[in-house]
C-alpha cells in the first residue's frame, strides 16, 4: 500500500509539472524561454578548469575605440537586454559585430610587461546587484608623442577589447556605459624606477560580466578578416 501511495504521489507531481506550472507561468507573463531556463538551471556547472589545462594570467593586447567612432544609428552596443540583444547570455558570446563608422577602426595598445589587468564584480545587496567592469595598464615612457595621444582620451568614453594570454577577447564597457580612461604620469626617482603612465577606468552599469568577442566576427584593426 505504501509503495502504491508513493507511486500515486509521484504521478500527481508529474501532472502538476507538465500542465499546471506552464499555465501559471503563461498567466503571469513569465513563460519566456530564457526565464524558464534560468529557473530550471542549477549551480552544478560551476567548477574549476580541468586538470592538465593551462590557465595563464595576464593581458597581451588591448584594443580600444571611442564610442564617438561607432555607427551613430546604433544606440547601444554590446547590449545584453532588450530587443535583439548583442550578447547570448547562455554562452556569454557577443553575436553582433562591432558597429564601427565608415573609415574607423580599433586601435591596438601593447601594455608594458605584466602591467595590464581587467576585473569585474557583481556588487550591491540582494535584489540591487549589478556588475562593475574595470581595466588598468601601464605604458612605459613620458614622451611628447605619448602625451599627445593620451590627450585624446580626456573626457572621452571608450570600449576596450582585452586579449588575454589564452587568446580570449573580452569586451570592457559599452556605448551607453563606456569606460573613461584616467592617466597618471610618474617620472620615477632613480635610474631603475618605472617611468611612464598608469592608466585605469571603470563603470558599474552592467547586467553581465564582460562578454567574449568571438573570432568569427569582424573586429577591424585587431582581428584579421577572413
Amino acid at each position: 500500500m505504501k509503495k502504491l501511495l508513493n507511486f500515486a504521489f509521484v504521478g500527481l507531481l508529474a501532472i502538476v509539472a507538465a500542465h499546471i506550472v506552464p499555465d501559471i507561468l503563461a498567466l503571469s507573463g513569465l513563460a519566456d524561454p530564457e526565464f524558464i531556463g534560468a529557473v530550471i538551471l542549477s549551480f552544478a556547472g560551476l567548477r574549476n578548469i580541468e586538470e592538465q589545462m593551462a590557465n595563464p594570467a595576464g593581458i597581451r593586447r588591448i584594443g580600444v575605440i571611442a564610442v564617438a567612432d561607432l555607427d551613430p544609428a546604433v544606440i547601444d552596443w554590446p547590449k545584453a537586454v532588450g530587443v535583439a540583444p548583442d550578447v547570448d547570455k547562455l554562452t556569454m558570446l557577443v553575436t553582433t559585430a562591432l558597429p564601427v563608422s565608415v573609415g574607423k577602426t580599433v586601435s591596438v595598445i601593447i601594455p608594458a610587461d605584466n602591467s595590464a589587468a581587467y576585473s569585474f564584480e557583481n556588487q550591491g545587496d540582494r535584489y540591487y546587484q549589478s556588475y562593475k567592469h574595470a581595466l588598468s595598464f601601464d605604458i612605459a615612457g613620458l614622451t611628447k608623442a605619448q602625451s599627445v595621444e593620451l590627450r585624446k582620451f580626456l573626457n572621452t568614453g571608450a570600449i576596450f577589447f582585452v586579449e588575454s594570454n589564452d587568446g580570449d577577447i573580452r569586451v570592457i564597457g559599452s556605448k551607453l556605459s563606456p569606460i573613461v580612461l584616467k592617466s597618471k604620469g610618474d617620472s620615477g626617482k632613480k635610474g631603475g624606477d618605472k617611468r611612464g603612465y598608469a592608466l585605469s577606468g571603470d563603470n558599474d552599469n552592467f547586467v553581465i560580466e564582460p562578454p567574449f568577442y568571438p573570432d568569427t566576427l569582424a573586429l577591424p584593426g585587431m582581428l584579421e578578416e577572413e
